[in-house]
């Protein structure tokens, strides 16, 4: 398989020739910013607000890319364009920008390290989650409040997202995160934001705790063109344990149902008809089916079932007419 091509401060260069100073602030600091922006059929998905959000990350680090806005956006595609054709037709890329603030030992001369990449879309993982839910757990690790640091910047600092996945597996090696904030309101997962439906009312926390995710603007679209009222408000686990179903959003899984947390089922422990239908709803806007594209990648013995469950939940057309 041809070597991934990396960008590296203005230069493209094989992957094991991206080197980058053990001095460099992104290092040694954590102090940096990145964006991850996912394909859909081989083409990158809403890049124009996923580097408005990488703009708002640097603005709100201090720190200057040395790029314009166009020569950022052609950088991008090129990146991109430069590792597609190593692709199968059912795989996808992430492209990830990483921006860091330079070398320390050049001082406020430093210019800024700036590396684009791509990585493979991790579909076995997300497939059983499609069909089977993620289980949640609450965390005694809680959200870095805004007064902090900003959870709507994507800072490469990630401790405390990570402490909060760590201390997830320890009590169950697959379950995920939902982190609360200070005052026990939720949050959000390591990498995802997170809605949960009660009643009629698609649920989510309010943005000042909270990623501006892109898929949780597109989610927000999707469901005003489906006439599904979203609410963003202060939530607690006893609003979850009483909730209809659950889902995490972000850029590589999109839409993952989510079926317990705590080890107390969300719902009827299986993917409800509201994520259903938003998964639909994103199938149809995207022009392929992202579950089904997933379900692809697993074993021989695995793969057939579970597109023909998949293809069974889709001719259940209850969820389509809610």
């Amino acid at each position: 398989m041809a070597e991934n091509i990396v960008y590296l401060n203005g230069d493209f260069v094989p992957q094991d020739q991206a080197k980058v100073s053990v001095m460099d602030w992104g290092f040694s600091g954590g102090d940096g910013v990145y964006e991850a922006t996912r394909t859909f059929g081989h083409k990158l998905f809403r890049l124009e607000n996923h580097l408005d959000r990488l703009e708002r990350s640097l603005a709100y680090a201090r720190i200057d890319s040395g790029l314009t806005r166009e020569e950022l956006e052609r950088a991008s595609r090129e990146t991109v364009a430069r590792n597609i054709d190593r692709m199968g037709e059912d795989d996808e890329l992430v492209l990830w920008h990483v921006i860091s603030r330079g070398d320390r030992l050049a001082g406020d001369a430093a210019a800024s390290t700036v590396v684009m990449y791509c990585l493979n879309l991790a579909f076995t993982g997300y497939a059983r989650q499609y069909l089977e839910g993620v289980r949640l757990i609450t965390p005694g690790v809680r959200r870095t409040p805004p007064e902090c640091a900003d959870p709507k910047a994507k800072l490469t600092n990630r401790m405390n997202q990570l402490q909060a996945k760590f201390e997830a597996a320890q009590s169950d090696p697959d379950a995920l995160p939902l982190m609360l904030d200070v005052d026990g309101n939720i949050a959000e997962s390591n990498t995802s934001n997170f809605f949960f439906v009660s009643g009629d009312r698609l649920c989510t926390s309010l943005p000042r705790n909270v990623l501006g995710g892109i898929t949780r603007m597109v989610i927000f679209e999707l469901a005003q063109e489906l006439g599904i009222e979203v609410v963003e408000g202060n939530f607690t686990p006893y609003d979850v344990y009483t909730a209809d179903e659950a889902f995490l959003a972000g850029t590589s899984g999109t839409i993952v149902p989510a079926t317990s947390l705590n080890a107390s089922a969300i719902g009827d422990d299986t993917p409800g008809p509201v994520t259903l239908r938003l998964i639909h709803a994103w199938n149809e806007m995207a022009g392929l089916d992202f579950v089904a594209q997933a379900l692809r990648h697993l074993g021989d013995n695995e793969r057939e079932p579970a597109l023909a469950e998949w293809a069974r939940r889709l001719e259940m057309r209850d969820f389509v007419a809610l």
